[in-house]
């Protein structure tokens, strides 16, 4: 099977590319390193010459918020058009669970995967969209983007984080499977609820940084709804992938 993988330099595309090479697929990494600028189309024909299926793993960090929206939906409506010309018989494509109702200022990311997940659904080709939780270092991209003087300042979040590799999995899988729906919707989500604060202290502490982390309650409708755990597992999601313990021990080995 061809397929072609939208961000397959990225963290999750990486793993992607790496599990369909080994399961015999022919690949074709859609990044601009590879000659393809996906908000705007140019290249993209030309690469999905003969593409069965489609993977968008796509991400950004923007600076202003409408950025987030601007860039997903443009990437969803482009791998759309150029997948149907192209003959591909599905797209598959990886979101965030429970976004519905989220967004605004710093959330502003949700609005961008719901403006995804809508132009993607809203084209020929049908569609496997798949919902998972925040990954298991998540909270260490937090201390490197907001810590600052060893302290950082941590929303009061329930998590249910999930390994990067079973994110992965899960994708390839979409990919491979034989349905005659025409929107296919999954949420995915690690086997362990527990608090964004603890998850940061357990990083801070493996990498060996000397980290307060503070709790702080961040004010808004969208924040109050993260609080009750819409980002951890609803009903019906698969819980996959290892521990974040095992996850730790692997990403900060004690030498």
């Amino acid at each position: 099977m061809l397929v072609a993988v939208a961000g397959g330099t990225g963290l999750v595309g990486a793993k992607v590319v790496e599990r369909l090479r080994a399961r015999g697929d022919d690949v074709v990494i859609l990044a601009r390193s590879a000659g393809v600028d996906l908000t705007t189309g140019a290249g993209l024909a030309d690469a999905l010459e003969g593409v069965d299926v489609v993977i968008d793993t796509t991400s950004i960090v923007a600076k202003k918020p409408a950025e987030y929206v601007a860039f997903f939906r443009a990437v969803a409506e482009h791998l759309q058009q150029a997948g149907a010309a192209a003959g591909a018989r599905r797209i598959v494509t990886l979101s965030i669970v429970g976004i519905d109702g989220l967004g605004g200022g710093p959330f502003a990311h949700y609005d961008g995967k719901r403006a995804q997940e809508a132009a993607t659904e809203a084209g020929s080709v049908p569609t496997s969209i798949l919902r998972a939780t925040q990954f298991h270092g998540f909270a260490g991209q937090l201390i490197d983007w907001v810590a600052k003087g060893g302290v950082l300042p941590c929303p009061k979040q329930p998590v249910q984080t999930v390994d990067v590799d079973a994110v992965a999995d899960q994708l390839v899988a979409m990919a491979h499977e034989e349905t005659t729906e025409q929107h296919v919707r999954r949420d995915l989500a690690g086997p362990e609820k527990s608090l964004l604060a603890d998850r940061a202290r357990a990083i801070a502490k493996a990498r060996g940084q000397r980290l307060w982390v503070a709790p702080v309650w961040l004010p808004g409708a969208t924040a109050k709804k993260i609080r009750s755990g819409v980002l951890q597992a609803p009903a019906g999601a698969v819980i996959d992938g290892g521990t974040f313990e095992v996850w730790l021990a692997r990403e900060y080995p004690v030498s």
